[in-house]
């Protein structure tokens, strides 16, 4: 008698998540009980300078490594060269106009992600992985610097797992990834964010609350790090909201707006808060590209459900998976 595939990719995923509730015994050496990366141990200023001593930093990334440590988030000023932006701003006008079959969005309309059809509204659109086909989002993503910094923080090669284009601001909700990002290690991934034009003042710039990787952490049914909406509901994500106001209030969080130029990037710990501002010029837009990067050590946690998308394939001296595409490795 054969098992219903649904039946199997239930039994999978409920397995898949005994991996992830909160270890019974904390490790002390870092602030969350669920570990992270060694910037998040407790003597990251001390392995910071052993790093430097030993020749694997120089003195600019062991700066930069330090207001990571503090602040939760570093800025690649023209991390990404404006001839890169401007192919895959080319390529992004190109399939909003004329649509591409292979790609998917997330839009206003229920339901998703949807196949991109040419002339939709792009106000909430989010158009998922498209390095998958896109060799100018590979080349934006995978730019030297951003990956110089994610494998020295990783002491690993950084595997690019999820991508999300945007054409205008986002709009959203002060939030933490570790809510909706899900890997098998938890507080091992970062977020890179990539202005691809230059960001006008009122077109719902990205904003950031300094810091907020320490707040207290907020547990999903006392036990999980990430957000279900059929384990948890509306009512615990709306706690968490609250959880992250109150506490950044309590501890005096600065919110801060990222007005970028072209080819700036914003890398951010996983735990960072971090929304989009409201849009005060509905004609503004706000090209943009997101990537969530993990160790390649660790896997995202659509790995243990999904078997089928478990190939990764090289660009330079990173690796890149996808949830939603086939990726030939």
């Amino acid at each position: 008698m054969r098992s219903c595939p649904r039946v199997l990719a239930k039994l999978r995923h409920r397995l898949a998540l005994r991996e992830l509730v909160a270890p019974r015994r904390p490790d002390p050496a870092y602030f969350s009980r669920f570990g992270g990366l060694w910037t998040d141990r407790a003597d990251a200023e001390e392995q910071i300078a052993a790093r430097l001593q030993a020749g694997r930093i120089d003195e600019a990334e062991a700066e930069r490594l330090r207001h990571w440590v503090v602040h939760g988030h570093v800025v690649l000023e023209r991390g990404v060269e404006p001839a890169v932006c401007d192919r895959l701003r080319t390529d992004l006008e190109r399939f909003f106009a004329e649509g591409d079959d292979r790609l998917l969005m997330y839009s206003a309309a229920p339901g998703g992600p949807h196949r991109l059809e040419g002339g939709l509204d792009t106000e909430f659109a989010r158009v998922v992985d498209a390095y998958v086909f896109y060799e100018s989002a590979r080349a934006a993503l995978f730019s030297a610097p951003i990956v110089r910094f994610l494998r020295v923080v990783f002491d690993d090669p950084p595997l690019l797992f999820q991508s999300l284009i945007f054409e205008r601001g986002s709009q959203q909700a002060l939030h933490q990834d570790t809510e909706f990002v899900v890997t098998t290690s938890p507080l091992e991934f970062a977020a890179t964010w990539i202005a691809l034009e230059d960001v006008r003042p009122g077109s719902g710039e990205l904003v950031f609350l300094d810091k907020s990787h320490r707040i207290p952490e907020f547990l999903f049914g006392e036990r999980y790090k990430h957000w279900d909406a059929k384990r948890d509901g509306r009512e615990q994500q709306e706690r968490s909201l609250r959880h992250i106001e109150e506490h950044a209030a309590r501890m005096g969080l600065e919110e801060r707006r990222f007005v970028a130029r072209k080819g700036d990037v914003l890398i951010w710990n996983a735990d960072l808060a971090h929304g989009g501002s409201a849009v005060a010029d509905p004609a503004a837009t706000r090209k943009s590209i997101v990537g969530h990067f993990s160790p390649d050590r660790v896997d995202p946690f659509f790995f243990r459900v999904q078997p089928r998308r478990r190939a990764k394939a090289s660009y330079g001296d990173g690796r890149y998976a996808s949830q939603y595409h086939r990726v030939i490795a």
